[in-house]
């Protein structure tokens, strides 16, 4: 009897991501003096449950309506909706992120640049064209959504793993280390906002982290929210699994207190490696300028701002007092020696 034929096995065909995504609810950051009840009921979200296709843009109309509605009745310095989506369950959260009258302390930040630098050795648009092939490949559903690591940097998001993007990353480790004053300079004078946000990114192919911190840290307070969310982002990455603390503590309690939610989650995390190192020495310091910020990061729903304040605090206690936020804002309130300064 004949052996049965073999049947060539064919690979798998990709699955695009699924874009209806759930909604989980909106709440805001920032309430230091208004009302919160009324603030509340002027945001007009749709009902907690429904289901919208991302992709489409379906949940554009409510969000650019409720701001409007939000920003007629209120006096704000400053109002943003940022929507965060959780690949993992296809659940999105809202957070509106505000600055009260009063409260201008809390967008202390360098002024634009107003010059223009030469892309050294061509890095960033080789970046771009990079970025764009990956995205590519995850609309196709060939990489991953939660895709990390790959990559021969400090740290990466999306990586370099997939064949079409394994050949891309040869100009960023040999050219980075060889023109990083360059990538600075752009970082300090170029006026295009996403050019100097990808400077950030690349300086993460550095030699060391002593090197990147110093690079940095001068741009914490620069005015464009990408490039400060990948500053410090970068900075709590270089500063995590030291014996030694890379960072001073300034700047990143600074950072909890700026308007965004990419701001104070990216310092909050900074502070989490900072706190991992050097254990709770400096906790009175910490709950005197940041022991608020870090309570009302710590009730919020929204685990990106959640998850980094829990485990601050819980450093500095000693101990996890849980879930709920009174028993943290009794722990602050007793810990303190002196009122928050700004």
């Amino acid at each position: 009897m004949p052996a049965p034929a073999e049947v060539a096995s064919s690979p798998p065909t990709p699955v695009a991501p699924d874009p209806l995504y759930l909604f989980e609810g909106v709440e805001v950051f920032g309430i230091r003096n208004l009302p919160r009840e009324e603030l509340l009921r002027l945001l007009g979200m749709p009902t907690p449950g429904s289901r919208f296709n991302l992709e489409a843009g379906e949940f554009t109309p409510y969000l650019l309506q409720s701001k409007q509605l939000l920003l007629a009745a209120l006096p704000l310095l400053f109002c943003r909706y940022s929507m965060v989506t959780y690949p993992p369950t296809h659940t999105f959260r809202v957070t509106v992120d505000l600055v009260e009258p009063g409260d201008a302390w809390r967008m202390r930040f360098a002024p634009a640049p107003t010059g223009t630098v030469e892309d050294p050795d061509g890095l960033i648009a080789a970046w771009r064209a990079y970025q764009q092939v990956y995205w590519e490949l995850r609309r196709e559903g060939a990489v991953s959504e939660s895709a990390r690591g790959g990559c021969q940097a400090l740290s990466c998001y999306g990586g370099f793993a997939h064949p079409q993007l394994a050949p891309l990353e040869g100009p960023f480790i040999e050219g980075v280390p060889r023109n990083t004053e360059a990538l600075v300079r752009v970082l300090r004078e170029d006026r295009d906002d996403a050019k100097r946000m990808t400077a950030a990114i690349l300086l993460s192919y550095v030699r060391s982290r002593e090197e990147l911190v110093r690079h940095l840290l001068p741009f914490v307070h620069d005015p464009y929210e990408g490039v400060r969310n990948e500053v410090l982002r970068l900075l709590g990455t270089a500063q995590q699994g030291q014996t030694k603390v890379l960072l001073p503590l300034e700047p990143v309690l600074e950072a909890l207190w700026f308007p965004l939610s990419t701001d104070r989650n990216k310092a909050a995390w900074a502070l989490v490696r900072i706190v991992e190192s050097e254990g709770a020495a400096r906790r009175t310091r910490i709950v005197n300028q940041a022991g608020d910020v870090l309570v009302e990061m710590a009730g919020m729903r929204q685990a990106i701002d959640r998850e980094p304040a829990r485990k601050v605090l819980a450093l500095l206690a000693g101990r996890d007092l849980g879930e709920d936020v009174g028993a943290w804002r009794d722990w602050v309130d007793r810990t303190r020696t002196a009122p928050a300064s700004h």
